[in-house]
């Protein structure tokens, strides 16, 4: 791909730039969403919620964004995870009321919840959103990263944890320009999708990953060992996935060779859910991925995921989804395409 069709287009004013972006010396301010559109309001106490579809389509899980130029953005928060990665020039945020400033090359991974406002970008400030559905993080993908506690630790924790205040990690520009490189060729695939875009989107993702986590290790000299404890709960999340038409807590302890007692509470403690409340959301995730792509009945589907109670199947997705199937699969039974 011709990366300097990318970098040319991230110099030009985007059509969202055109629409929301004051100038240099008047930069536009905003606080809230009101009716899908920005807006300011010096009356707004409470930090805004930036909703997942405001930025995703129905069958994305990751999605690239050039940052609006000549826009301060107050306070608010994201129901999903962002990177910001800093193209050329600066960026500066305020994350839990803590200025953060970010040189060229530079990358910012913000926990869902974190609380953060960004001053206004000039000319020249090119920042990549980079936005992850927490969805993203299966057990398959966590397994891929098990080997990289900082990230696997950093995903489990958005993803289970429920908490007010979230975390968010600095990246300083490595030693050479290939996470620049590796962000370049994603954003080309994202903005100028061909055959099997979203695939290489997903392998970019991975490179990604393992290119923060060497820049990590380069930089960090007091790095705690707690290697076991996250390697652990990787491996019984990655047989959770592989068995959860079947498995029993009883079963599952007993291949992790611990007391059922025991694997309650180091799940409980450490992904903030039981057995139980896993089980169920490997269900209705696979639940999911049949609704979107198969014709089964919903009855099937319930059967095929290990629901025996067709109600209690119709209960627990609710419950997750705040939809039935049905509704479920109406909105969202359809052929993707970059």
């Amino acid at each position: 791909m011709d990366t300097t069709v990318i970098e040319k287009q991230l110099m030009e004013m985007s059509e969202y730039e055109k629409k929301y972006s004051g100038t240099a010396e008047h930069p536009r301010h905003y606080s809230h969403l009101e009716d899908s559109e920005l807006t300011f309001s010096k009356g707004i106490q409470a930090p805004d919620i930036v909703p997942v579809d405001y930025f995703f389509k129905p069958f994305q899980n990751v999605v690239f964004l050039k940052h609006p130029r000549f826009i301060k953005f107050t306070e608010h928060r994201h129901s999903f995870i962002e990177m910001n990665y800093v193209y050329s020039g600066t960026c500066t945020q305020y994350i839990n009321g803590k200025e953060v400033i970010l040189k060229e090359g530079d990358l910012c991974l913000l926990d869902t919840n974190v609380m953060h406002g960004i001053e206004s970008a000039s000319e020249n400030d090119i920042i990549i959103n980079i936005m992850i559905r927490t969805s993203y993080f299966d057990s398959a993908l966590l397994q891929r990263l098990s080997g990289n506690d900082l990230l696997t630790d950093f995903f489990v924790n958005a993803i289970y944890q429920q908490k007010k205040d979230s975390r968010y990690i600095i990246f300083p520009k490595g030693s050479n320009n290939r996470l620049k490189e590796i962000i370049i060729q994603a954003l080309g695939e994202f903005f100028h999708p061909q055959l099997c875009s979203n695939e290489a989107i997903n392998s970019y993702m991975l490179l990604i990953f393992t290119e923060l986590l060497r820049i990590y290790n380069s930089y960090s000299k007091d790095r705690e060992e707690t290697t076991f404890k996250k390697a652990i709960i990787s491996e019984i999340l990655s047989f959770m996935d592989q068995n959860y038409q079947s498995m029993t807590l009883e079963q599952t302890a007993e291949k992790f060779h611990f007391h059922p007692n025991h694997l309650t509470r180091l799940l409980k403690t450490n992904l903030g859910k039981t057995f139980i409340e896993l089980s169920h959301h490997l269900k209705i995730k696979n639940a999911c991925t049949l609704l979107e792509n198969t014709d089964f009945t919903i009855d099937q589907i319930a059967n095929k995921v290990g629901y025996i109670n067709i109600t209690f199947f119709y209960k627990s997705f609710k419950k997750i989804h705040g939809v039935t199937p049905a509704e479920y699969r109406k909105k969202n039974h359809e052929s993707p395409t970059p």
